[in-house]
This record gives structure tokens, sequence and C-alpha cells, in this order.
């Protein structure tokens, strides 16, 4: 620990160097007090606020003063009701009071600032405990570096850290490695956090704790990098480390998008063995993988399971196997679904009725989606984004486009502003009702006013285009991508390959292959089969042929549409079929 001088010296140089950064943080208190002390503070009334305040007042009172722990009890209980502002006018009305404030008053305000994302005001408690003769402890240096993190100022944190760690400010503990950690994971700055884990691991005087690795370990799930998240599982086993359920739910969620259901049955039994049971989060992870799966059966036996072990399912859990019915198009058994986690005390929120919303509208049940819609405020419910997009996209579907008009303008009205999820749907619409003009007018509206479209709006555009016949419009729009600062992905490829073959434009479509390779976008067996498709319509049997070989190289099968137009050729051909002798040819070479 280095003396309180040198930490005000160090304070009062600026936290932050030259004019790398734009934050230049002033180390003094009267960010705190520069209002005149009155009893009528800013504080906002509720039950417990008021009680609170009386309780402060008598406080204040009393000759003589009780001692600042009691203040800091007061403060401490209208943290935990999440009323930060109030915290904040509190304090200063207890300074203003001449009452002495301790390191643990000061880390209560500081944390209610970085919750209001007034992090510079957090420093400046920093300069106050200086200016009190008080140390700063890794307490509040640790809330600070999370503050920096929830503002998004990754450079700012990191250099702090780095300050702390030069310059032994303080002795740095196992929540300040996982500040650091957690911050940078949810920045997107995973591998740096991986290797951070690794380097104090080896030579750090504070170690990684498990929920440093944990952190790690669910940020590379979530970035698609499950090998790598199983890698650091071993790591931080061999290490002495014990995974707990968190790490095991991470691993879980990651294993479960992609299928890989035999990884997922030996974490679960590795669980049971080390006698960690799965929490209600694990369940839904599971539950929810089911059903994206369309094993809505099983997820329902994972739900029975949970109960008997005594865990009681809660509205994400009944939410995701709602969705599982609604997919498969079984209204009926969501709406029982629907009716049991009533009957167990379970209340609905917004999700579950925007789920069976969606169900309606992809089941062509839109009046009942409209009429549950309705009922949705007398249910002491709102609307969100989401469940506007649903409807938006049910009445799309329906042809019903001027009621579509009238709902996106009640959505404007309720203040539920559309994002580009939103534009997307209405770009789509547009186009399967024959209205490519206006989607085409949205999409120029959009690049100047926003929101950005991205390659699914252009993708859909230039799919409506084709379809509309204009393709030299959509060849156009589709060149144009690169200045835009997009990428064509695989739909895109797809998109055009099957346009261009639709007007017969067969050299282009195949170009259009070669193209998508040398970018770096692998054709799949949906590419392969949309081009042999297109040639086989305009009998380029040779060409068609040829792409099927090199298709069975890939390990790709021919889809029904493919087999079925083969199938025509032959048959129409008789047993003279060119396309008869060139696959019976291709048999015998293999």
């Amino acid at each position: 620990m280095i003396a309180c001088g040198s930490i005000l010296n160090w304070a009062n140089r600026g936290l932050l160097p030259g004019n790398t950064f734009s934050l230049h943080i002033l180390f003094h208190f009267s960010a705190f007090h520069n209002e005149p002390h009155s009893r009528k503070s800013g504080l906002k009334s509720s039950k417990k606020l008021d009680d609170d305040l009386v309780l402060y007042r008598r406080m204040v009172r009393m000759e003589p003063r009780p001692k600042i722990i009691q203040f800091n009890q007061i403060l401490n209980g209208i943290v935990k009701t999440g009323r930060y502002s109030d915290v904040v006018s509190l304090f200063r009305d207890i300074f203003a009071s001449g009452i002495g404030v301790d390191q643990y008053t000061l880390g209560i305000v500081a944390n209610s600032l970085i919750h209001l994302h007034q992090v510079d005001l957090g420093f400046a408690v920093l300069g106050t405990h200086l200016k009190l003769g008080l140390v700063p402890n890794v307490i509040l240096f640790n809330t600070l570096l999370k503050g920096l993190f929830l503002q998004g100022r990754v450079r700012d944190a990191i250099w702090l850290f780095q300050k702390l760690l030069d310059e032994k400010v303080c002795e740095l503990s196992d929540v300040t490695l996982l500040a650091l950690v957690d911050g940078l994971c949810k920045a997107g700055h995973t591998s740096e956090a991986t290797k951070l884990l690794h380097l104090f691991d080896e030579k750090g005087n504070c170690k990684p704790n498990v929920r440093a690795y944990s952190a790690a370990i669910d940020s590379l799930c979530k970035d698609k990098m499950v090998d790598d998240a199983l890698v650091l599982l071993a790591k931080m086993t061999e290490k002495g480390i014990h995974p707990n359920v968190v790490t095991y739910s991470s691993l879980i969620r990651g294993l479960c998008a992609f299928s890989r259901w035999d990884e997922v049955k030996e974490l679960v039994k590795r669980m049971m063995h080390y006698n960690i049971p799965p929490n209600v989060h694990t369940y839904n992870i599971l539950v929810d993988g089911f059903c994206k799966e369309g094993w809505v059966s099983e997820a329902e036996k994972i739900i029975d399971a949970m109960i008997q072990e005594g865990v009681d399912p809660d509205v994400i859990t009944y939410n995701a196997l709602m969705d599982g019915y609604c997919i498969k198009g079984k209204i009926d058994s969501a709406l029982e679904v629907l009716k049991n986690m009533i009957q167990r005390g379970c209340e609905p929120n917004i999700w579950t009725y925007s789920i069976l919303i969606n169900g309606y509208c992809k089941s062509e049940c839109l009046d009942k989606g409209m009429q549950l819609f309705e009922i949705i405020p007398s249910l002491g419910l709102k609307p969100t984004l989401v469940t506007y997009n649903h409807m938006l996209e049910g009445l799309f579907r329906a042809g019903r486009c001027d009621d579509a008009e009238k709902l996106f303008n009640k959505m404007v009205e309720n203040r539920e502003y559309p994002n580009l999820v939103t534009y997307n749907i209405i770009l789509d619409g547009f186009c399967k009702n024959h209205c490519v003009a206006q989607a085409l007018s949205l999409l120029r509206m959009m690049e100047v006013k926003g929101p950005i479209p991205d390659i699914v709006s252009y993708t859909t555009i230039i799919h409506g285009l084709f379809n509309d016949g204009k393709s030299c419009t959509a060849i156009e729009l589709f060149n144009c991508l690169p200045s835009k600062g997009l990428r064509p992905d695989m739909i895109s490829y797809v998109t055009m390959i099957r346009g261009l073959c639709q007007e017969g434009l067969l050299e282009d479509a195949k170009d259009m292959l070669k193209e998508m390779e040398k970018n770096g976008v692998v054709p799949d067996s949906v590419v392969y089969n949309e081009l042999i498709y297109g040639l086989m319509k305009k009998n380029e049997h040779c060409d068609a042929l040829l792409l099927l070989e090199e298709m069975s190289r890939l390990g790709f099968s021919p889809d029904k549409r493919t087999c079925e137009i083969s199938l025509e050729s032959i048959i129409q051909q008789g047993p003279d079929s060119t396309l008869l002798h060139m696959l019976l040819n291709i048999k015998e070479n293999d």
C-alpha cells in the first residue's frame, strides 16, 4: 500500500494519460454538495423511503449523534430498493449535516453513482477519500472498474487496472480480476479476457476464481467457440478450480446451440457425479434446446423431472415449452401449457402472450392472434416491440397491408418505436404482397434517415425485384453492396442464383458460384441444388450433371426438387434420354 500523499498526487495528475482518452476526471468533493443544505432534499417519496427519512431526521437531532454505521444502514436499505438517486441525495444531506462519513459510506455512494451511469462522479469519491484522510480500498476501485465497463469505456478500464497493478495502489483481489474479465467478455474481447486468465493463473498474486473462469466460458459459448470453452473447462479443473452450476449451464447452452446432444448428456452426468444439482436456469436451457430441436415431448419430461427434484418451473420454462408447441403448429397444446402454468401459480408475462400471438399468426389463425393482442392491456400488460413485430408479420402474411400500416401507426403512437427488425418485416411484407416499388422507396428512406439497412434488408429487396421481373435493378442493387460496407452472405448468393436462373441468365448464375467461393463464402447443399435446378429447367443437362458430380464429391445430396425435375426430364425423353445415359455413365464410372 502506498502513502495517502502519493495517492493524492496520482489523483491530481488525472486518472487517464495525456489526451489518449476523452475523459478528464476532476477529483473534488464539490460534485456532491453543490446545492445548499436543505431538509427538503430531492428524495422521492415511498413508504419505505419515508420510514427511513423519519428515522434519519430523528437520528440527526439526537445528542450525541449515533455513529456513522447506523447512517450507513439507512443508506444500504435504500440501495436494496434500487433507488440509487435517492441514496446520493441523502448522502448530500448527511454530509451537509456535519456527520463524519467513513470508507463504507463513500463505497455505498460510489456504487450508487455507478448504477446511475455517472462513473465520472464515482471517481470524485476517490478524491473525497483523500480529502477526508481516508485510504481508498480495493472495493472502491472494483466499483469504479465495473462502472467504466458499464459505460462501455473499455480502454479506460484497462488503463485503470494497469495503473493499480503498476503503482500497487491497493492489493488487488479476485473480485478485481473478475470485474476485468467479465467486463472484457461483455465488451466482446473474450480472447483478451482468456489470455488474462492464463497470465494471472501463472504469474499473478491474485488468482482467478470459478466466477472469472465461468464468465470467460460463458462468453466463449456465446461467441460459438464451444470447443475453446471446453478446453478452458479442462484447464480450470487441472488448476483445482471446480466448476459450478453456472459454468456447466453455460457449456450446456453452448452445446445445445450446436445440437451436440451426446456431450450435453455427458455434462449433465458429470454434474450429477460431482453432486452439482441443475438449477432452474440449467433446466430452462435444456427445455429450450429440446423444443428448438422439435423434441417437445422430451422437454415435457425435463419439466416433470425438475418438479420431482423440487425445482419449480418459472415463466421462462413455460414460455420455452409453449414456443416449442407453437413452432410445431400445436396451438391447443400451447394453450394447455398456459392453463397449467396459471394453475401452478406462475404468472404469464408479455413474452408468454407474444409467443401465442406468433403461434396464431403462423398457423393462419390471425383473427385469434388479433383478439389476444387487443386484450393484452386488460391483463395489465403492455405489448412490446416483439409483440408488434409478430402481429405485423401475421398481417402481411395474410395480405392485409392496410391493417399492417394502421398497426404500425398505433405502435408509434404508443411509443414503441420500430427497429431494424420491424423495417425488415415491412420490406418483406411489401415484396410478398407485390408492392416492390413501396419497398424500394422505404429502403431508400432508411438509407438516408435510418435505421441503416443490413444485408437482410437488401437481400429481401433483391428477391422481391427478381420476382417482380426487375432483374436489372436487382443486379445493380447486389453490385452496390460493397460500396455500402456490406458483404453478401449465403442467403444473398442463393437469392441471386435463383433470380438469375429464373431470368435464364445461366452463365451469370454459374459465375455467382465462383464469386462466392472467391469471397470466402463456401457453397452449401442449398446453393448447388438451386443452380442445378435452374440448369435442369433450361435443359442444360451437361452443366447440371457436372455440378451433381461436384456436389456428390463434397458430400451433398440432391434435394426433393432436384430429384423430381431430373425424373421428369427422363420420363419425357424416354429410354433415349440424354440425362439418363449420362447418369448411367456416372454410375458405371463409380
